[in-house]
């Protein structure tokens, strides 16, 4: 029943109906409008269209008819409205699922976060008004059945005379957002139309051989996802041996291939504002990153440092180098503020089909 109900949530939220508001096109830029008068540009404006969303989520569900715009349509600004209009329209033709099926028993409608026994509300709603116009909003979202309620934010925005929905974030799946999430999705479907993954792999074997101690005919990359580590509208290629606990990121210059960070059993690879890194332990008391910053496509500066803590994990010694030079600790902290924020970044696998081999897994790299 219950995946039943969130299907029948996502036609309500997703599925374009007859009658639109009246809104610039889905292609307008998203921008405050010049002149807003001085009652809607309150916190107690914000908070009351919070409400306005649920009253109408509510209302929706018990007198539903197929003239009724969407929450998307009824809520969202323009730039949010274009982009789940091209999630959409992706998610019909690659027939991949969907972006937002994550949730434990089915897709979660980004509106209510599975929340949808009974009346849903928002509870111990919080609005800051930011210097840019947008407004700030932390809030609990609540069902009959949820009665401690989930956590939600939106960044909200003046547009069309009343305050939109810009974006949705999910802090409590460790601050995914929605917004970036969905046109992330999108963009890596189009370019996996076109990209051949053959062409690169024996350059992405031969490059990840040292690291691994393993010859390159020896590993066998099963999956890889495309995203742009910098933003600049050419993806990098995330390719993962996943019995063999190999995972390398690399930038495509040209037709040749550069690793960007490569990790093994006991880092994760993250991805920030303005690079890409391997994080994670590098034995007992030992902590290591192995990070670049991209630019352009290119590895602009690329630096590692080794942490090590004794048994009250007091740090003891570290080892901090910047394109293979010794550098000092100030450094690395400044290339790591020039990182950014982490990205909550899920990536899009695509299989890559080969002879199944038998592997042993890699040596791990080095850590002096």
């Amino acid at each position: 029943m219950k995946k039943l109900f969130i299907a029948a949530v996502a036609t309500l939220t997703w599925t374009a109906c007859g009658n639109k508001t009246n809104s610039a096109p889905a292609d307008a830029d998203s921008a405050q409008t010049s002149v807003v008068a001085d009652t809607l540009n309150t916190v107690e404006a914000v908070v009351s269209q919070v409400d306005s969303v649920y009253t109408y989520w509510n209302q929706m569900r018990e007198h539903y008819s197929a003239d009724m715009p969407t929450l998307d349509e009824r809520f969202g600004t323009r730039e949010w409205r274009k982009a789940i209009s091209e999630l959409e329209t992706v998610q019909k033709d690659c027939e991949c699922g969907g972006y937002f099926d994550f949730g434990d028993e089915g897709p979660l409608d980004p509106w209510t976060y599975d929340c949808y026994e009974g009346a849903v509300s928002a509870d111990s709603v919080n609005a800051r008004l930011l210097p840019d116009g947008t407004a700030e909003v932390r809030f609990l979202v609540k069902d009959a059945v949820t009665t401690e309620g989930r956590p939600m934010r939106w960044l909200m925005r003046i547009e069309d005379g009343q305050w939109r929905v810009a974006n949705i974030y999910f802090d409590n799946d460790g601050g995914i957002d929605l917004l970036e999430g969905m046109k992330d999705y999108t963009q890596e479907y189009q370019w996996s139309k076109s990209f051949d993954i053959t062409k690169y792999l024996d350059d992405f074997r031969q490059l990840a051989s040292p690291f691994y101690e393993t010859p390159a005919d020896d590993i066998h990359f099963d999956r890889y996802a495309l995203v742009d580590v910098d933003r600049d509208g050419t993806p990098e290629v995330y390719v993962e041996a996943v019995e063999q606990v190999i995972k390398v990121v690399y930038s495509i210059i040209g037709s040749k291939p550069v690793v960007l960070t490569n990790s093994w059993a006991a880092t994760d690879i993250n991805f920030f504002e303005h690079g890409v890194g391997a994080q994670g332990s590098c034995g007992t008391g030992c902590m290591t990153s192995n990070c670049t910053i991209v630019e352009k496509s290119l590895p602009k500066v690329s630096f590692r440092c080794i942490e090590s803590f004794d048994m009250e994990g007091n740090p003891e010694e570290s080892i901090n180098k910047i394109d293979g030079k010794d550098a000092t600790p100030e450094q690395i902290k400044k290339l790591f503020d020039e990182l950014g924020e982490n990205r909550h970044y899920i990536p899009t696998w695509h299989p890559i089909d080969q002879e199944e081999e038998g592997h042993e897994e890699a040596t791990p790299p080095a850590t002096d």
